[in-house]
């Protein structure tokens, strides 16, 4: 199936309630996540803003994470505290993949599996050792082009990883 058809089921699935009575919190919290980051224009020097600007907030809070920016042929930025362990880069890789595949943050992803009883391997048939929905990768869309880079973070809890970025873009990318 191709992507647009799976997230056409996927959203026709939660609209006619098929998958059970959320609870409030959930429906709050689904409400409340970033999907995607949109933008009028993206360049290298964007995405070098955008990973220094997560990676001073994580500093100021004494916080040790792993951030990675990058267009969808190369790498913008990265960065792996040394306090990490050595194999940081592939949650990178994996939380990435998933925001490719969907097009949207992988904790989108991940709540709508768990909100729909799904895997990645059992409904979309993806390798779970290159595939990992936990939160932490949004992807960056310019108008009129659609996705070109993704911004992925690790090394704090899931949900925090994807506030993370928001946070540290709030205001200058994200409004």
């Amino acid at each position: 199936m191709t992507k647009k058809i799976v997230k056409r089921i996927i959203g026709l699935i939660f609209f006619f309630g098929i998958l059970g009575n959320l609870s409030a919190q959930n429906k709050h919290m689904k409400q409340e996540i970033l999907k995607k980051i949109e933008l009028n224009s993206f360049n290298n020097r964007i995405g070098l803003e955008m990973g220094l600007a997560i990676l001073n907030l994580s500093k100021e809070r004494n916080q040790n994470i792993a951030v990675k920016v990058e267009r969808l042929n190369h790498t913008i930025f990265l960065f792996v505290d040394d306090n990490l362990p050595a194999d940081k880069h592939l949650w990178l890789r994996r939380k990435a993949n998933v925001t490719k595949h969907f097009e949207e943050s992988s904790l989108s992803v991940k709540n709508d599996l768990i909100n729909g009883n799904m895997t990645l391997e059992k409904t979309f048939a993806l390798d779970e050792k290159e595939y990992l929905a936990k939160g932490g990768s949004i992807p960056i869309f310019v108008e009129n082009a659609g996705m070109i880079a993704i911004i992925t973070v690790s090394g704090l809890h899931d949900e925090e990883d994807h506030k993370i970025i928001i946070e540290a873009l709030k205001g200058k990318y994200i409004e």
